[in-house]
């Protein structure tokens, strides 16, 4: 913490005078830390976001995709390697990993469309 401020907070600003200069910054905010990631993007609401931590790390998936979208829902790469790397120790890995790989984008493209329309789920 620096002065009255954590130094995530710091440390954004600083990214985000970087990237009006140069036009090529994002930062890395741990899944695992929804509350922070929402400060974050407040701060930095057009830059786009490397968020690990989700899945075998505890990252809540829902929760990152609240704190960690823009308006638009989107500028979050979400990463949860973990989960797939190690679906499987068998022979049927290549499989496994694609299929939990396609589980992670459905899951996401449906909690993005969740978050840009509350009322979806209402509808049914």
């Amino acid at each position: 913490k620096t002065e009255d401020e954590p130094l995530y907070a710091r440390v954004a600003q600083k990214i985000v005078g970087w990237n009006y200069l140069y036009g090529n910054c994002g930062l890395v905010v741990g899944g695992t830390h929804t509350h922070e990631i929402e400060e974050i993007r407040e701060i930095a609401p057009d830059l786009p976001f490397l968020v690990p931590g989700v899945g075998a790390q505890g990252g809540n998936l829902e929760q990152v995709i609240k704190s960690a979208t823009d308006a638009r829902g989107m500028s979050a790469l979400i990463n949860s390697s973990r989960t797939i790397l190690y679906a499987s120790s068998e022979r049927d890995f290549a499989d496994v990993a694609r299929e939990r790989a396609r589980q992670l984008r459905d899951q996401i493209n449906l909690l993005i469309s969740i978050h840009k329309n509350p009322g979806l789920m209402e509808q049914n």
